[in-house]
């Protein structure tokens, strides 16, 4: 079940809620859990209803090694590895395969059945080794039960794109949420209806453009392909910090705190501060379960920057099975590394900071954008050909949704028949919006300490009836492929 779309918006969610409430106050937050799991069931099952078999089976897996290790503290070691291991295996086989089969002869011999794979498998992966992990370092206790265990796992709010969520913090959320108030209601629907125009209005125009220039490399001037770069770079911004205030908001209507996972980080003023702004909770995973485990910074420069490499290889091949997510990753790590070695030698003015940073992570991500390494090096290229002006008319052309294209032809008509100004013109202008847009504070960090006014409750209004008017032939999320 796609969560920008008018079954789940207008009925799924708005009915969950008003249960997840009812049942909570009148039968009990037992019942008010059962109730939680089978939506999160329909949820995770809408569109592959086969692949809970591979979810329930690794989740039964899961909590049972957990327990094992908290009942067996002298055999933890093997007992995380042994668990981890498994968990890994199966996101292994449904994202690696093809992959691996790519670099041998084998290719296209064999694709694992999609219909099996669980929605949000590298997510629900992480979230488990979580679980493994501090179980073995005594973070959580005895009293997750199988039904709150699996409650986390199916979490609607999180399922799709996140954020890794730990199970000894969700867990006890569940089992006795926050009370209900029209100040955490109000908070919570402000979060998902900003979040909600973020993916549907904001990233669906800058898709238009971004997928325009990928798709037309060989004919664009360097202006244009700059602007695709630029427009990639806020198709990915508006996309997952859309998703991630949307999540926000689900829960916190719900009575329910998750982590922050998205924190203005186009405003980082070096790739180490990208980092503790972006997908948070996949850097907090990476430090917890891949850095700390071998040796952190405590082993020397030379063993710091090797983990630190080996991170965002990770990182960059939990993104996706290619090798321009392994570049990407790669360079992020190599940027560390940089800024590792350099720190107290080099002392940047803030301003100089941001803009190198935000260069260098517009231009990692034609590598994470790009199908081929040959597109990704091609549209590079493209910046140091001659023939720098104004975009392109077609670029122009290919921003605007559909309805405001069309919308846009109508007036040009009324204003000056025969022009093109306002066409042209009129599209370009959501480039500096979109840049202006990332000085403003994530809705989620605004929730901790919102306040209901008249203009807010206004601009809920309109992100969300202006969303679910413009549902129709928006894509999935981006981190939802992964």
């Amino acid at each position: 079940m796609s969560v920008q779309s008018h079954l789940f918006v207008l009925f799924y969610l708005p009915l969950v809620l008003v249960l997840w409430r009812a049942v909570n106050t009148r039968l009990g937050n037992r019942r008010a859990r059962a109730l939680l799991l089978c939506a999160g069931v329909l949820f995770c099952g809408w569109g592959a209803p086969w692949s809970l078999l591979v979810l329930a089976g690794e989740g039964a897996a899961s909590f049972l090694l957990g327990r094992a290790i908290l009942r067996h503290p002298d055999r933890k070691r093997p007992l995380l590895w042994a668990g981890s291991g498994l968990l890994l295996a199966v996101l292994a086989f449904f994202k690696y395969t093809g992959f691996a089969l790519s670099l041998t002869s084998l290719e296209g011999v064999f694709a694992p059945p999609g219909w099996l794979s669980p929605l949000g498998l590298s997510f629900v992966t992480f979230q488990q080794i979580f679980w493994l992990r501090d179980c073995c370092d005594g973070a959580v206790g005895t009293g997750v039960s199988p039904l709150d265990y699996a409650c986390c796992l199916t979490f609607f709010a999180t399922a799709t794109c996140g954020p890794i969520t730990r199970v000894g913090e969700l867990a006890p959320q569940l089992r006795e949420p926050a009370p209900f108030s029209w100040d955490d209601m109000a908070a919570g629907l402000y979060c998902f209806g900003l979040g909600l125009a973020k993916k549907v209005l904001a990233a669906a125009i800058f898709a238009n453009g971004a997928n325009y220039g990928y798709d037309n490399i060989g004919t664009l001037s360097p202006t244009d392909t700059a602007l695709t770069i630029l427009c990639y770079t806020l198709e990915i911004y508006f996309d997952f910090s859309g998703y991630c205030d949307m999540a926000s908001g689900m829960a916190r209507m719900m009575g329910i705190q998750l982590p922050v996972n998205f924190n203005s980080p186009y405003q980082a003023v070096s790739v180490k501060d990208f980092w503790s702004r972006w997908h948070i909770t996949l850097s907090t995973f990476f430090r917890q379960c891949v850095y700390i485990p071998l040796g952190g910074s405590r082993r020397g420069m030379a063993a710091t920057c090797r983990n630190i490499m080996l991170v965002f290889l990770l990182s960059g091949l939990w993104h996706g099975a290619g090798w321009g997510f392994i570049i990407w990753g790669a360079l992020h790590g190599a940027a560390q590394v940089a800024e590792r070695l350099l720190k107290g030698r080099i002392t940047l003015p803030r301003p100089l900071g941001w803009l190198l940073t935000f260069v260098f992570v517009n231009i990692a991500w034609v590598f994470f954008r790009a199908e081929s390494l040959e597109q990704a090096l091609a549209l590079l290229g493209g910046l140091f050909q001659p023939g720098w002006g104004l975009p392109g008319e077609e670029f122009a052309a290919a921003l605007p949704l559909e309805v405001l294209s069309n919308a846009l032809k109508y007036l040009q008509g009324l204003w000056m028949p025969g022009g093109q100004e306002l066409i042209y013109w009129a599209p370009l202008t959501v480039l500096p919006l979109g840049l202006a847009l990332l000085a403003c504070p994530n809705p989620a960090v605004q929730a901790e300490r919102f306040r209901p006014t008249v203009w807010r409750a206004v601009l809920c209004v309109l992100c969300i009836g202006g969303s679910v008017l413009f549902f129709s032939g928006v894509d999935t999320f981006i981190y939802a492929n992964f």
